[in-house]
């Protein structure tokens, strides 16, 4: 999701960018069940997996909010695997493909937060410090991170201690702002230099120091592989849709303790409003600090490392943690189905029309469609 400074550079991003060719067009999807294969209820009646998917699939390939955006895979699934899939966007080049590796910005911040959760052993009988608590949802007063200088360190302590380009370094902590919410990836790059000692030891560029991925992968379940395409725990991951979609699956099988935290520690993050007093910062309200409410008047709430989409107008209480570049993942409210919308946009766009959000109108028309089996 947008950040203090967009990634927009850096060397090899765009690489991992790029859309596989051998994809099909906007608007094809398959699968996995057939149509005597029932997913519970929706619209008080009992519906087919290929109820649902056709609803899905019809919503991707002809939602004007899902038209016109940059080629993109998408996949719903629930704990026994991706029941539906297809491609969609406006057709400007090839979309992605389930095994299309891309850089996914703040997707990687769901994927820190369930880390930490299995690196503490966090348990009703060993909860979070407060401490611990503050940095994952955002309230521990690391706001002064920049991503742009972060893109040119090599080590997650390299990354935290660097001058952040508009005064200060990265590991500055504002007391000002404690117990606020902000959404900066400071808090989570302060987290992991301080409570977990990362620091200059994981460093992805040099083979005789530990590698940051190989660190986070060893405490997440053994079917999830990613890269960190540098050393920013919030926004540094390169993976997969499929990869992203296997992490999703373990959080809905429990085999991630996140399951449990969906809820937990929740703030609110509707900055600008009468009812959040304590929201400084939230991409889902400002293009940048301090700006007023330019890309929605939605009023989110942020748990551990993630979102919670209960917009009392619009929202439907699912979990997310939207890339700036578009890349979308979420759980439905129920922990019963997960899923993705793969994309690369780095373009930037209007306030309103970033491609995080512009994700997050397509992804959430299609989860409805799927939810209630009715087209959007």
């Amino acid at each position: 999701m947008h950040r203090f400074v967009r990634i927009t550079q850096i060397l090899g991003i765009l690489s991992l960018a790029l859309m596989s060719a051998g994809c099909g067009g906007g608007g094809s999807s398959s699968s996995s069940q057939g149509s005597g294969s029932t997913t519970g209820t929706g619209g008080g009646t009992t519906l087919t997996v290929q109820q649902r998917a056709q609803a899905a699939t019809t919503t991707a390939g002809s939602n004007a909010l899902c038209t016109t955006l940059t080629p993109f895979y998408w996949e719903i699934g629930d704990g026994s695997g991706a029941l539906v899939s297809g491609t969609g966007g406006d057709n400007s080049g090839s979309p992605p493909s389930a095994a299309t590796e891309m850089a996914i910005a703040s997707a990687s911040k769901w994927v820190f937060s369930s880390y930490v959760l299995e690196k503490l052993d966090v348990s009703s009988s060993n909860p979070l410090s407060a401490a611990d608590v503050q940095y994952l949802n955002f309230t521990s007063g690391y706001v002064n991170f920049s991503d742009t200088t972060c893109l040119l360190t090599t080590s997650v302590g390299a990354c935290f201690n660097a001058g952040n380009l508009t005064g200060g370094k990265n590991s500055d902590q504002t007391a000002a702002d404690v117990g606020k919410f902000f959404y900066n990836g400071g808090h989570m790059q302060a987290m992991a230099n301080n409570v977990f000692n990362l620091g200059p030891d994981y460093d992805n560029s040099v083979a005789a120091t530990p590698k940051l991925n190989t660190e986070i992968e060893a405490h997440l379940a053994q079917d999830v592989t990613l890269f960190y395409s540098n050393p920013s725990l919030a926004g540094g991951v390169a993976t997969t849709a499929g990869d992203y979609a296997a992490f999703l699956r373990d959080i809905l099988n429990g085999n991630l303790r996140m399951k449990n935290y969906l809820n937990a520690d929740v703030v609110c993050a509707h900055a600008n409003s009468s009812d959040c007093p304590t929201a400084v910062y939230s991409p889902v309200n400002q293009s940048v600090p301090g700006a007023p409410n330019n890309v929605s008047d939605e009023a989110w709430h942020y748990s551990l490392g993630h979102w919670i989409e209960d917009d009392p107008t619009v929202g439907d209480g699912a979990f997310s943690s939207p890339g700036a570049d578009g890349f979308y993942p979420w759980i439905d409210s129920s922990v019963t189905y997960y899923g993705v919308l793969a994309r690369f946009d780095s373009s930037g766009g209007a306030p309103g029309q970033e491609p995080y959000i512009t994700s997050v109108r397509c992804g959430r028309a299609i989860r409805k469609a799927w939810l209630t089996g009715q087209a959007q």
